[in-house]
């Protein structure tokens, strides 16, 4: 039986059936519990949280340790920046520095958390 078949056959059914989900038959739109009032006035009453790690990652950015990968980093971009065409990235000296600065601040931000 094809496709054009069975749409003679169950006729009208075959568009109830698209339009409809079969997992939402017999279920009705349900409303949200409570009063109806917002959530917002106790997000708003709520402190912002502060990410420490931001702050301990200026720090290790400007560290010793990682002074030697952020000079490289910073005269890989002024070399790439200073060619009006070049296929070179200073990806590697980017991802040197990112670790460098990412170990710096895993010492520090584990003492910090609760």
């Amino acid at each position: 039986m094809g496709l054009d078949e069975e749409k003679a056959l169950l006729g009208s059914t075959v568009v109830l059936e698209k339009d409809s989900d079969p997992e939402d038959e017999g279920e009705e739109a349900e409303e949200p519990a409570g009063d109806g009032g917002d959530d917002d006035d106790e997000e708003e009453d709520e402190e912002e949280l502060e990410d420490p790690r931001e702050k301990i990652l200026e720090g290790c950015n400007e560290s010793p340790k990682c002074a030697k990968a952020k000079l490289e980093l910073d005269t890989c971009n002024e070399r790439v920046g200073s060619k009006s065409s070049t296929e070179e990235t200073c990806v590697q000296e980017l991802f040197d520095f990112m670790e460098c600065a990412d170990h710096c601040v895993a010492h520090h931000l584990f003492h910090k958390l609760k």
